[in-house]
């Protein structure tokens, strides 16, 4: 079994960081750059996890219902590899454009089955705004925690077992700076 560091870090200069530094609450802002855990209304108890992990491919289509039946995800971290930030890059306008939301329905059935966190290598998983905040705060209220902005490939994925979760649970952003580690098989 191997280590692989999963998180992005964005530094001066890259686009998200300059529009983080422009916003009139940027220490809000630079919390939800890079890779990042959402925690608008609660946070997990812990600043570091050890669990395992499921991967679902989604690099095809976003997953429905049916893809759920089978699935043990209870305290595990569902991995959802849509392929954004390995084919479009981080920040740029083809990486927010791509639509990686999950229908409601799916969200619930999710949540159904008490995953601790929802890891996803895009924007979120629900649509840029609104959606995504009350998929984010309808996930906390469950206790999963969504992690965004992950830098998954292809070449990783698959090795996948278990992930290793730590922020700074000290940060005042409602996107906490989050470092993600697989360890690989």
């Amino acid at each position: 079994m191997y280590k692989k560091q999963l998180s992005l870090l964005i530094e001066e200069g890259h686009p998200a960081y300059e529009w983080a530094k422009k916003q009139s609450d940027s220490v809000s802002a630079f919390g939800h750059i890079g890779t990042h855990i959402d925690c608008y209304e609660s946070e997990p108890e812990q600043a570091k996890y050890e669990v395992a992990a499921q991967v679902i491919d989604c690099t095809d289509r976003m997953p429905l219902l049916s893809d759920f039946e089978h699935l043990d995800i209870s305290g595990k971290a569902l991995v959802i590899f849509t392929g954004n930030v390995e084919i479009n890059g981080y920040g740029t306008p083809d990486y927010g454009a791509m639509d990686t939301s999950l229908k409601t329905e799916v969200v619930d059935c999710i949540l159904a089955k008490a995953p601790a966190f929802i890891v996803i290598d895009s924007y979120g998983i629900g649509s840029h705004g609104d959606e995504h905040i009350r998929f984010d705060k309808r996930c906390e209220s469950n206790g999963c925690f969504v992690i965004e902005n992950v830098n998954l490939s292809r070449a990783v994925v698959g090795k996948i077992n278990k992930l290793q979760v730590e922020f700074d649970r000290s940060s005042q952003s409602t996107g906490k700076r989050c470092e993600v580690t697989a360890f690989c098989i």
